[in-house]
């Protein structure tokens, strides 16, 4: 059984996202933002879904291979 059966559809993203989100807001942060590889469609809606916009990108080294992220802000305030 692989990590991703025993966590998948139990809400542990949402939560973990919350807990994220109540940090930046006690820190009085303005803002957060994440990079998100841009084929993982499902992580892109998860985070559009959470009121994320997507603002740029960036390249992301994975060995040797270069994969584009796609960089998602939320503001907060």
């Amino acid at each position: 059984i692989s990590m991703k059966s025993i966590y998948h559809c139990k809400k542990v993203g949402q939560l973990l996202y919350e807990k994220v989100l109540e940090v930046a807001k006690f820190q009085e942060k303005s803002s957060i933002w994440l990079g998100v590889w841009e084929e993982n469609p499902k992580a892109i809606r998860f985070y559009m879904k959470n009121g994320f916009v997507p603002f740029d990108k960036h390249i992301f080294k994975m060995g040797e291979d270069e994969q584009t992220d796609i960089l998602m802000k939320k503001d907060l305030i």
